[in-house]
């Protein structure tokens, strides 16, 4: 081998262990920054059903006719 291609190969093998010491210190740092005990929190599931109710009432023929809408939320 001649110097200059020895220089190449010393170069390329620099530059491939650098990217790899970098990829394995990210991705240490990712793993360090991941919350482990996530998945143990235990989950009460809950759901909220919203139905809109409307209540008419009827008066008398000579007063006029009253409608009212309101919304109720049931959770369970």
């Amino acid at each position: 081998m001649t110097r200059t291609s020895s220089a190449f190969l010393m170069r390329r093998a620099y530059e491939q262990l650098t990217a790899s010491a970098a990829a394995i210190a990210l991705t240490a740092l990712i793993l360090m920054t991941v919350n482990a005990h996530a998945g143990s929190r235990p989950l009460t599931p809950s759901v909220t059903i919203q139905v809109p109710t409307v209540e008419i009432e009827v008066l008398d023929d000579n007063t006029a006719h009253v409608a009212s809408i309101t919304t109720d939320s049931v959770n369970g």
